[in-house]
């Protein structure tokens, strides 16, 4: 299993730079032909649960574009599932920029519709998926992981280490908390690690708790794969991750220049380049069930780290871990919005199949870097939209100061893409 996975990785990874390439140019004749299509400002959908139409419920129709975000309409379904907004303008990628799209509130839980970014998208028909919720245990859901990347490079002072978890939720119930005080899920983290970042994948900042050696979700989780980026920062290359439960496949990568290191646990793979002169050792092991994996460094070394926006599209492609966002050295404010968000116990937000997280907040020099595609807008623009939702609904001011300082980051990281 393993064999096959790192030949298949090592393929993918290869044709990332032709992929990246390549998808620029497409995006170019994406929006020149969306601006050809003639459409109606019309957006006409369907609620379905479990495959089934399911009417009678409201439906909330939302804008967004790089100066303001925020709910345009609302009206009740029809008994079929069917909805039919009227918009206020065609969708134009290449002037305004507006994105639409609508949710539904399903048993207290937010679900969202894909983002319409142009014209051509108004001809098909819009689905919103929801589902029935089933509340987690009061300690949270025991949920397989079924990916685990662990990337380690060498700083100035210290290792950094990027680590992607994916989840998969069984079933066909979004998983819920019991009451605002308790987690979706838990999960282990090695100990000893300094400044746990958060900001990736399906799982938003606000909702992620850290105490001692554990970090707990508390938003609601889709059925479906759902994914965590964590970044934390080691004093020297060692380090013992713990694997609760069951890991359906692990790989460890380090970047080279390495030191002498030893690794429990794993198996040595051929390395991999993710792009010229950059190789990463890698170690690897599947069907992993309550156990650990370390290392160790006999010597210290290394090389300046590859920006981390450039290696988790880079990972992001080659691993096929769709979704995946980068996680940055966030201001004091996304640290605390990070620390202290826990999920309102109504109106809880979650993604229908297409809707990510928040990304963690950006400095300049992270702005100036990376412009954004039309995956990373369509990102921003769910995340501001579920922020909004929360701060209405939310009556914790905590909660609040934590949402609006995401939301302020976020929008201005929108309007500087």
């Amino acid at each position: 299993m393993i064999g096959q996975s790192v030949i298949r990785r090592a393929v993918i990874v290869r044709t990332v730079v032709a992929v990246a390439a390549a998808s620029t140019a497409l995006l170019a004749s994406t929006a020149e032909l969306g601006a050809q299509v003639e459409a109606s400002p019309v957006l006409s959908g369907l609620v379905q649960r479990a495959g089934e139409p399911l009417g009678d419920v409201p439906v909330v129709l939302h804008r967004v574009d790089a100066a303001e975000a925020g709910a345009l309409d609302t009206l009740v379904a029809a008994t079929d599932g069917t909805f039919r907004f009227g918009l206020p303008s065609v969708p134009d990628p290449g002037g305004r920029g507006e994105i639409y799209f609508a949710s539904v509130d399903h048993q207290g839980v937010l679900y969202f519709g894909p983002p319409v970014a142009t014209a051509a998208e108004l001809d098909s028909l819009y689905r919103i998926e929801v589902f029935d919720t089933l509340t987690a245990p009061p300690g949270g859901a025991a949920i397989p992981v079924s990916v685990r990347y662990l990337l380690v490079e060498p700083m100035q002072a210290g290792w950094s280490v990027t680590d992607l978890v994916e989840l998969e939720v069984t079933g066909d119930r979004t998983l819920v908390p019991a009451d605002s005080t308790s987690p979706t899920w838990r999960y282990l983290l090695p100990s000893g690690v300094g400044e746990v970042q958060v900001g990736g994948g399906d799982i938003a900042p606000v909702s992620t708790v850290f105490a001692g050696d554990t970090v707990s979700v508390s938003m609601p989780l889709t059925p479906g794969p759902r994914q965590l980026v964590l970044r934390y920062f080691l004093d020297s290359l060692s380090l013992e991750v713990p694997l609760p439960g069951t890991t359906g496949e692990l790989e460890l990568l380090v970047r080279e220049p390495t030191p002498t290191i030893e690794v429990a646990g794993l198996v040595a793979v051929e390395p991999v380049e993710l792009e010229p002169g950059v190789i990463y050792r890698r170690y690897a092991a599947a069907m992993l069930t309550d156990s650990a994996v370390t290392l160790r460094a006999t010597d210290e070394g290394g090389s300046p780290a590859i920006p981390l926006e450039v290696l988790i599209v880079l990972i992001g492609l080659g691993l096929t871990a769709v979704g995946v966002w980068a996680v940055r050295r966030a201001p004091a404010a996304g640290v605390a919005a990070s620390a202290s968000g826990t999920a309102a116990s109504g109106g809880r937000s979650a993604a229908s199949g297409s809707g990510p997280a928040s990304p963690a907040p950006e400095g300049p020099a992270e702005r100036s870097r990376a412009a954004l595609g039309p995956e990373a807008r369509e990102r921003l623009v769910l995340s501001i939209a579920r922020i909004d939702e929360r701060l209405e609904k939310t009556n914790d001011p905590g909660e609040a100061a934590s949402l609006r300082a995401e939301r302020d980051a976020l929008m201005s990281r929108l309007r500087d893409g």
